[in-house]
């Protein structure tokens, strides 16, 4: 039974709301990460991360909602949070250093969650067109 399309509009925003979401949380918990120092002084898990997890969550939104604003709607809101939060308040708060002497690979580290987690929404976003590409050509039956 085909569904109408006002179903199809509901479920499309229901979905880009939990992609929105889980976008958003990626960069909450990510950019609260970056200090994070693993056992042996191993740092960088906030990194991987964000590449991982906005490759992952746009893909899954992009394919499953078969657009590309389902890919994206995670990186941009990945980002928007990581900003938000990296805003200097009237404290002078940060969450991402951005010079600190006495531990300069914790600077690094940031610098790649943010450039990671950007190249990981472009992949999504790349990958998902192609794949909508692909999916809109005609094809022989023949």
């Amino acid at each position: 039974m085909p569904s109408s399309p006002r179903s199809d509009r509901i479920e499309a925003f229901c979905l880009d709301l939990v992609l929105v979401g889980i976008g958003g949380f990626l960069g909450l918990i990510g950019t609260f990460l970056i200090p994070l120092r693993l056992a042996g002084g191993v740092e960088g898990l906030a990194a991987v991360i964000a590449l991982v997890g906005n490759v992952a969550v746009g893909l899954l939104g992009g394919i499953g909602g078969r657009s590309t604003r389902s890919a994206t709607l995670p990186g941009v809101s990945w980002f928007v949070v990581v900003m938000a939060i990296n805003v200097v308040s009237r404290g002078g708060d940060v969450i991402i250093p951005g010079k600190l002497p006495v531990d300069p690979g914790v600077v690094w580290v940031g610098y790649a969650f943010l450039a990671l987690g950007l190249i990981g929404a472009v992949i999504a976003i790349s990958a998902t067109q192609i794949y909508t590409r692909r999916l809109q050509e005609p094809r022989n039956t023949m």
